[in-house]
């Protein structure tokens, strides 16, 4: 039930004869009654019915307002079998925004009657009447001072909800209201009940013309469709037969061709109709080295669905030609496949194509392998020069400051020397002193806090640590300097090979130290005209290599020696040692044998052309478990040509 003030509607007087009149039985009453029902059995078979439902709806909730005397009211209709929830269809008096309107069952006024199925008389405030929860109420609307409502039941079904209102102004309804309007009630269900069963046949009838008229258009277009399939299974055949693609349908339980299209012939050079008298004769055109493969396949069209296959087939001619077959299953509604349906090209030129590609793609690849390799190493070479260079500035910055903490620290020393000394002068004389016992105790406790014995003892060691930290730093600097032979700008130039050998050991110490023992056994060695930065780095790999082959413990032995024209070097380790298989390819840019992240194949490799530009030779031997030597040789002078370069 709303509580909502009236709006304007233009309706009929009202009758106010139903409920409140004082006469009862008159002859003018009975004829008013009469007019009313037949007002409302009118308003039942209106011909709006047939367009307009919620509009005669919407006149007889008005009729029945005007004959109860009320101001306002409401219809509501059951949504779905169990009337779980209703649907305002018609109000009078209401605000706009009612009709349509949701109300579940058991909710406000009209959910407790449809739920109750019982007959309900109002009077005043209602809000604190625990029985209608969630009562909605407008801001706009003037609470009604009595109304009544009726359940709408047909053959004990609960159809829907009626209820009419009165204001504070028009006199209140009473119990004898109800009980002669729940008389009147089965009468106006039924009415309600018509309407809304007359406007559904309604709408029955118009569906079941439109949908005639429909089957009277779908015949029509049927016509038209089957026309047109004919036209197009013409065209169709038309266009496969101008096509140079074979077009093939088999089927996939015995392989017997339901369609081949003219192309057949041209391609495989034997007739269509002898594809269609022999299941068999395709699988004889196949290549004798495809045959399995192609009857492997198979299994897989009927359950994938679709496949691709390349494939030879053999001419009667002896021509070989390369097919390419795009294969698609037609499956019944059991999932069973009723026909392999394909399309096959003939790809022999591309194929041959694709060979010539494939072989200039090779011959392409080696050369940019070789174009990789040559910028490798020239990236490598580029590297090594900055470093080289970055050492040698590093070397030079800290040369400097270093010789002054050098230098000063000699100067502190004499210092310290003199100043012990002046201490001693004055310790001899200190006896002298005995009748001044106060100066005398002041002096001792001055030197028992600065522990003066301990002071001459252990400023000594500190000196002697410091001054043997800064040679072991100023060593350093020079072995960097050495090692990048600062200044040298890569011009060729007479070198001590030993003396770049001690130099590099120092740089790569750090990585030997805790895993390795050095052992030097070097020989009478003469300068040797050559690059001395590139070859350090040349001694560093083998070094470092040396020490990465050993495990947990090991020896790294460098040997040098002088052999007719010319020096050699040896590195060896007793290390794991190399496979033989690897021994062949160590000196390959790229190829190690090292773990992923621990080394890039480029350092024998950049060795071997640092030696090669030196005109000399690099060897090596190995065994696995035993450890590897590497042996290089190198001319004492270059030749003429190489000098002028």
């Amino acid at each position: 039930m709303h509580w909502l003030p009236k709006r304007n509607v233009c309706t009929k007087a009202p009758l106010h004869w139903w409920v409140g009149n004082n006469r009862k039985g008159g002859i003018l009453e009975q004829a008013e009654q009469l007019l009313w029902l037949h007002e409302l059995y009118r308003l039942g078979q209106s011909e709006l019915l047939r367009d307009d439902l919620p509009q005669v709806q919407q006149q007889i909730l008005q009729h029945i307002v005007n004959g109860f005397g009320a101001d306002t009211g409401s219809l509501a209709r059951c949504k779905g079998g169990d009337c779980d929830t209703l649907d305002i269809v018609a109000a009078v008096g209401l605000p706009d925004g009612v009709i349509g309107s949701i109300i579940q069952k058991g909710e406000g006024v009209l959910g407790w009657v449809a739920e109750k199925s019982e007959p309900l008389l109002l009077s005043g405030d209602i809000s604190s009447d625990t029985r209608f929860r969630n009562a909605q109420h407008s801001a706009r609307a003037a609470r009604p001072a009595s109304a009544m409502c009726w359940p709408l039941r047909l053959d004990k079904r609960v159809i829907g909800a009626l209820c009419i209102n009165r204001n504070e102004s028009a006199q209140a309804y009473t119990e004898s209201d109800l009980e002669q309007g729940t008389i009147l009630i089965s009468l106006i269900t039924m009415v309600i009940e018509n309407v809304q069963l007359h406007g559904e046949q309604q709408q029955r009838i118009r569906m079941f013309a439109h949908l005639h008229e429909r089957n009277r258009e779908a015949n029509q277009k049927l016509e038209e469709a089957h026309r047109e399939a004919l036209q197009a299974r013409e065209r169709l055949d038309k266009i496969l037969g101008s096509l140079d693609n074979v077009v093939w349908s088999i089927s996939p339980d015995t392989y017997e061709t339901i369609y081949l299209n003219p192309a057949a012939e041209k391609l495989y050079g034997h007739p269509v109709a002898d594809f269609i008298a022999d299941a068999n004769l395709w699988f004889q055109t196949v290549h004798p080295d495809d045959r399995n493969r192609l009857g492997a396949c198979m299994p897989d069209i009927l359950a994938k669905g679709v496949l691709d296959i390349e494939y030879r087939i053999v001419r009667p001619d002896g021509d070989i030609r390369w097919i390419h077959d795009h294969i698609h299953a037609i499956f019944d509604e059991h999932d069973k496949a009723v026909s392999l349906n394909g399309l096959g090209t003939d790809i022999t030129l591309s194929r041959e194509a694709e060979i010539r590609l494939k072989k200039s793609h090779d011959e392409l690849q080696a050369a940019y392998s070789k174009l990789q390799e040559a910028q490798s190493q020239l990236l490598q070479s580029e590297k090594m020069a900055s470093i080289g260079q970055l050492a040698a500035g590093v070397a030079h910055e800290i040369n400097n400051p270093i010789g002054y903490v050098y230098s000063n620290l000699g100067s502190l020393q004499k210092y310290l020397d003199d100043l012990f000394s002046v201490v001693e002068a004055y310790e001899k004389y200190e006896p002298l002193l005995v009748q001044h016992q106060e100066a005398i105790a002041g002096i001792r406790a001055a030197k028992d806090k600065a522990d003066l014995a301990f002071l001459k003892e252990d400023v000594g060691a500190l000196m002697n640590e410091s001054r043997e930290g800064i040679t072991r730093v100023k060593k350093i600097v020079q072995n960097l300097k050495d090692f990048s032979h600062v200044g040298s700008d890569e011009e060729w130039q007479w070198a001590d090979l030993r003396q770049g050998l001690d130099s590099t050991l120092n740089i790569v110490w750090n990585e030997l130290k805790y895993k390795a023992e050095v052992i030097k056994e070097y020989g009478v060695l003469p300068d040797v005209e050559c690059l001395p930065s590139q070859l350090n780095q040349v001694f560093m790999n083998l070094l470092v290599n040396a020490g990465h082959s050993i495990e947990e413990k090991g020896t790294i032995t460098i040997r040098t020696g002088e052999q007719a024209d010319g020096v050699w070097v040896e590195v060896s380790d007793t290390g794991k040692g190399i496979a033989p298989e690897h021994l062949n390819r160590i000196f390959e840019p790229f190829f190690t044998t090292k773990p992923v992240g621990k080394g890039t194949g480029l350092g024998l490799s950049v060795s071997y052309s640092i030696i090669q530009k030196h005109h000399g030779n690099i060897n090596v031997a190995s065994e696995v478990g035993n450890g590897t030597t590497f042996r290089i040789w190198l001319p004492v002078k270059q030749p003429e040509a190489q000098q002028e370069g």
